[in-house]
């Protein structure tokens, strides 16, 4: 195995993703070793390469080769050859949502995208983005300010992101269990063209996207050019048409993304229920209302409006949310507290 990351790291350096020239031999033989020989000859970039892994394993880091990938990134006709990784690469999580926009973010969508990603983390869902400045890096902060795991895609070498000035971010990441991924051998600077593929990456990992502030040339549409190729749900958070940052997230809405304005329009789509040992849940006081006069036994709709005061279309909507939420259920026409 070890040998195999050795040759596949050779490969790498010197053929970039997607591989086209590098696919069909690996379809053929199924070993980088074999598809280096093969190669050898006329390689352009020649090193120790059993050298170059001990450098990759100096900064803690590894190769994940594409028969040990997750299903997601396996499945994705893009194919995926292998990673680079620091951290663990950990995506067994009942939800897995991207988070991405623009780098050039607003205030007010950084802080969106900060409590968007925290509260998301809370509730048990793994949040990844591309480590880029604005949205993303908020997005991972988000989670970090709650030291739970977040996965960042990036498109250089890992050794280059190390001596990028979000050193302090990287380490929190893998203080708190989470990873750095890449497709790009050590040394590999951020190109532009890199990041257009990483996106890809983001997409397939994830159940969702989360759009938050895209302008219309904004690398997160090709995020989700990717996500809708690869069936995933698009949410987008809207904003001001005289707005610049919000074009793109508007154009996606037109194209038919689902515009979304609270976390629970996300958690609907996937029919997702909080996790019954997630604690300290934030309940709002019409919440809490319906939850207290549960307590003492079920109620029906029409018993909750009457005990509440509140209307019944206002009961629907807080119903919703409270079951999405897993303090309540429905049984035979009435509803439940779950909470002791």
């Amino acid at each position: 195995m070890e040998e195999e990351k050795i040759y596949f790291q050779a490969i790498a350096s010197n053929f970039y993703p997607p591989y086209s020239k590098i696919i069909p031999l690996y379809k053929k033989f199924k070993s980088f070793k074999k598809i280096y020989e093969i190669l050898e000859k006329n390689l352009k970039v020649k090193k120790d390469w059993e050298k170059e892994y001990q450098k990759l394993k100096k900064i803690n880091g590894d190769i994940i080769l594409r028969k040990n990938l997750p299903k997601e990134l396996k499945s994705i006709k893009d194919t995926i050859l292998g990673l680079f990784i620091l951290g663990n690469f950990n995506i067994n999580y009942p939800l897995k949502i991207s988070i991405v926009g623009t780098r050039k973010a607003s205030e007010i969508g950084q802080k969106t995208s900060f409590l968007f990603a925290k509260k998301l983390s809370e509730i048990g869902a793994l949040i990844i983005s591309g480590l880029a400045y604005g949205i993303d890096l908020a997005a991972h902060k988000g989670v970090l300010s709650i030291k739970n795991q977040t996965i960042a895609v990036i498109g250089c070498g890992l050794d280059v992101i190390l001596k990028d000035p979000r050193r302090k971010i990287i380490d929190q990441i893998l203080e708190f269990k989470g990873s750095i991924i890449s497709e790009y051998p050590l040394g590999s600077p951020a190109l532009a063209n890199h990041f257009p593929l990483r996106n890809r990456i983001i997409a397939a990992l994830s159940d969702g996207i989360l759009v938050i502030e895209a302008p219309i040339d904004s690398g997160s549409l090709i995020t989700c050019r990717y996500g809708i190729e690869y069936n995933k749900e698009i949410f987008i958070i809207p904003g001001s048409i005289y707005d610049k940052n919000y074009h793109g997230s508007l154009k996606l809405i037109q194209e038919g993304a689902k515009l979304i304005i609270e976390l629970e329009d996300i958690l609907k789509e996937f029919d997702f229920k909080i996790p019954h040992k997630i604690k300290n849940l934030s309940l709002s006081p019409k919440e809490n209302l319906i939850v207290e006069k549960l307590k003492s036994g079920g109620l029906t709709i029409q018993e909750l409006i009457d005990k509440t005061k509140l209307p019944a279309n206002e009961i629907l909507s807080l119903l919703s949310h409270l079951e999405i939420k897993g303090v309540i259920f429905s049984e035979n026409g009435k509803f439940y507290s779950s909470l002791k």
